[in-house]
């Protein structure tokens, strides 16, 4: 991990860190981001509460299934020749990127929900009732489709990858401030046409709330297949959308004794071509969204964004 302060005199100071994920995963991250402002505000006294202090226990975590080796091999068989070189993956940011920042309120969010809901009963009458309609579901779904449509997609087929905390779903469950990496992933598929017609969001939001509602049945279920299922899906050629961070993590308390921040961000998206969740600032319920894209194709995701919000609250239910 690597950290770095920027004063802006006058102004304020920025806080940067880079960290690898082979050390931790998101949430550990942001454990130890508000362990440390928890520190400073308190004028360096070092007790962590309870839901700050960090469990380092690797043994608490079991594989069974060896998932380890079937992942590390997994990864070894995609760099080929190279599969033992240590060399960061050099990926860069396109030279004409943008990172933009969007924003669902509540009434925003629950409005969607309520569409998605009306369109689930309006083509499944007989069917069970819509599954995991959940804010993080409406949010991707939402922001995804409008990325699908800002890049006029040809390919027959779009992916969206997120990642899943394992902590509370493992059996047993391992306690939530377990320190570093306990998240599997997962992979949406979807028709690239109906993502980009009227009832897209719809289709992507029970896509999502589907791969989320399946968890229940064992959130590592047919885990092994999912580097060689991702490899194959990053070779087809069409477009593979990522989720980033998590409202979960509530960045934007933490407080290093100067009150909230003023933007938090991940810039790291301008290389990864991942869209970025966080909290809201004014902790209403939001959700910022960041996103990189060409200038050009940022202001028609902006047209799409606004002009979606207009449509789904006159057609909320």
């Amino acid at each position: 991990m690597a950290l770095q302060i920027t004063l802006f005199p006058n102004a304020g100071f920025c806080i940067g860190y880079a960290a690898n994920h082979a050390v931790f995963d998101g949430k550990s991250i942001a454990m130890f981001m508000h362990s440390w402002a928890s520190i400073c505000k308190r004028d360096g006294e070092s007790t962590l509460s309870r839901e700050l202090t960090p469990i380092y226990d690797r043994t608490i975590v079991k594989d069974p299934s060896d998932l380890e080796k079937a992942y590390l091999n997994g990864w070894s068989a995609d760099n080929g020749a190279n599969d033992r070189s240590l060399e960061i993956r050099d990926m860069k940011a396109p030279p004409d990127a943008m990172l933009g920042t969007f924003q669902l309120t509540k009434a925003n969010i629950e409005s969607i929900k309520k569409w998605v809901e009306a369109k689930w009963k309006e083509n499944h009458a007989e069917k069970q009732a819509l599954i995991h309609p959940s804010t993080f579901a409406i949010t991707s779904a939402y922001t995804w489709v409008c990325i699908i449509k800002t890049r006029k997609l040809t390919t027959e087929k779009v992916h969206l990858l997120f990642s899943v905390d394992c902590r509370a779903r493992l059996e047993p469950p391992i306690p939530s401030t377990y320190f570093g990496n306990c998240v599997t992933g997962c992979i949406i598929d979807a028709d690239t046409n109906k993502c980009m017609e009227e009832d897209g969001v719809a289709i992507a939001a029970w896509a999502i709330g589907e791969a989320i509602g399946g968890l229940d049945d064992g959130v590592l279920k047919g885990a092994k297949e999912y580097i060689p299922n991702l490899i194959s899906r990053l070779k087809e050629g069409g477009l593979v959308s990522s989720i980033a961070g998590s409202p979960r993590f509530e960045l934007y308390k933490t407080d290093f004794g100067w009150g909230r921040p003023s933007k938090v961000e991940m810039v790291s998206i301008d290389r990864s071509g991942a869209f970025y969740l966080s909290d809201s600032r004014d902790g209403n319920g939001g959700i910022e969204i960041g996103v990189v894209l060409k200038k050009h194709e940022t202001e028609a995701f902006a047209s799409l964004f606004a002009s979606g919000l207009e449509y789904h609250q006159v057609h909320k239910s």
